[in-house]
């Protein structure tokens, strides 16, 4: 089923206006190459050079002249490193973190330190004021213009200072207009519109109805707190791209090695680990993953995907509603069906395939059915800006009333378990979040749009566990799900 042509760009402006922007002004930029995430990049756009349509020549002149001034390179390091000690003030635009390192016995309260990714620099002075001002810099840290110059510390040593930062401020989210003006939209142009406002083009015949709600599905981990999914899928299929790309609150980790320390908390630093500083973890490329004293990663990581707390090396339990989404490669046959359909995990580390880790989880994305991303499938129409989607999504976790009315709208059978139930009641309050936030529904409504995804999601976990675990043969294979009266 494909949708019609109908994309109405006046529609979105008139309604979103400034929140608005045409996805045709980042790819034509340039500023993605240089490893800023789309939020960031369109948030700049508008401030530099206001507009509609491909950037003109002019436009193009004024963005990589700022960019030249403000957006260090990798090698330009020791060139500002240099600069400084020669007492200029340089000011640059990139990501700010702040840590606090704890000393033990010591007497003196711990100074504050900013690291900045992208120049090497992780001890920098920086005034409490600013942190206070800004304690996101203490989570996720946070993109902004960073002030920098070279000067004596209290002790005597000479140390690279932020001494102002001006952060990105997303627009203030207001949930309740932003429901508003999902009313004046029909169900098909809210879809098409949340599709293109993270980067793809709804109007392109590749991506049918199943398509986009299999990519939609990847933003239901920012709309529920601790909401753990797996997507597995061919190469190319843009799997890490919006988690790349929407919001500062997102960590993604591709491939390589992953430590206890580096998911839940460091034992020497006592810095708290990933897991509870950010709103989502992505795993990416987790067939290529080596996890680091894997029985010290496996345990505490089953007991946070169950109950959302997690501990280590003695620390009193840590809470988080951090979402969890792991990434993975698998090969297809000539039907461009899962080579193993029996076991999708085959291919994975082994602990994939044990049944209690897997059943943690609320389901399968099954990114086979979504088509390899070509260039003509980047959206070109009018979105909602990156920064602005991303905080809206975030914000809508601390609503009760989506999960209120998914609990008295679906009913199951006797042989649906526990977590079953659990899973299906979150996956379908959060497609509520994505495609109804305004609550105005009919049940045939939420039938198709978010009970039956969110149970062929669950049903992938459940083919596994009764594919992997004798134990699971107890239950019906498919599950039982349906709408019912309030």
């Amino acid at each position: 089923m494909n949708f019609s042509n109908s994309y109405n760009n006046d529609l979105v402006t008139e309604v979103f206006q400034s929140l608005s922007i045409d996805k045709k002004r980042l790819p034509s930029s340039g500023l993605t190459t240089l490893g800023v995430p789309s939020f960031v990049a369109e948030w700049l756009l508008d401030k530099i050079v206001h507009g509609t349509g491909k950037l003109t020549d002019l436009e193009l002149e004024k963005i990589s002249s700022f960019v030249q001034k403000a957006f260090p390179r990798k090698d330009d390091q020791e060139v500002i490193k240099f600069k400084l000690t020669q007492g200029e003030i340089y000011k640059l635009i990139a990501l700010l973190k702040v840590r606090i390192k704890l000393e033990q016995n010591s007497k003196e309260i711990t100074e504050p330190l900013a690291n900045i990714p992208i120049l090497n620099l992780s001890d920098c002075e920086i005034s409490t004021d600013i942190v206070e001002r800004y304690q996101m810099l203490l989570r996720q840290g946070v993109w902004g213009k960073i002030t920098l110059r070279y000067k004596n510390s209290a002790d005597g040593k000479s140390k690279v200072s932020v001494i102002d930062f001006d952060p990105f401020q997303c627009s203030e989210i207001d949930l309740t207009s932003y429901a508003q003006c999902r009313s004046k939209f029909t169900t098909e142009q809210w879809r098409n519109l949340m599709f293109c406002s993270i980067g793809f083009n709804p109007e392109h015949p590749g991506y049918t109805y199943e398509a986009k709600t299999w990519i939609l599905t990847r933003l239901l981990p920012l709309v529920e707190s601790n909401y753990h999914i797996i997507e597995l899928a061919p190469k190319g299929t843009g799997k890490s791209f919006v988690y790349e790309n929407i919001n500062a609150k997102v960590s993604v980790i591709s491939g390589g090695k992953v430590t206890p320390s580096q998911l839940f908390i460091n034992g020497r630093t006592k810095e708290v680990g990933l897991l509870g500083r950010y709103d989502v973890v992505v795993l990416d490329e987790v067939q290529s993953l080596t996890f680091e004293n894997s029985d010290e990663i496996i345990g505490p990581l089953k007991n946070y995907l169950a109950n959302g707390r997690y501990n280590r090396s003695g620390f009193a339990d840590i809470a988080s509603d951090c979402s969890l989404v792991l990434l993975g490669n698998i090969e297809l046959d000539e039907y461009q069906r899962p080579k193993n359909e029996y076991n999708l995990m085959v291919n994975l580390p082994k602990f994939f395939s044990e049944t209690a880790f897997l059943d943690r989880f609320a389901g399968i994305l099954p990114g086979w059915e979504i088509p390899k991303f070509q260039r003509d499938m980047m959206a070109n129409q009018i979105g909602l800006k990156m920064d602005f989607f991303g905080e809206v999504l975030l914000s809508l976790r601390k609503d009760p009333r989506f999960n209120q009315y998914a609990q008295q709208h679906t009913q199951f059978d006797h042989h649906t378990t526990i977590r079953d139930q659990q899973a299906i009641l979150k996956t379908a309050s959060g497609f509520l979040k994505l495609f109804y936030p305004h609550l105005e529904l009919t049940l045939q409504d939420y039938q198709r749009d978010c009970l039956e995804p969110a149970k062929q999601l669950r049903q992938q976990i459940r083919n596994l566990l009764y594919n992997l675990d004798d134990e699971f043969k107890q239950y019906e294979k498919d599950i039982y799900v349906d709408v019912k009266q309030a």
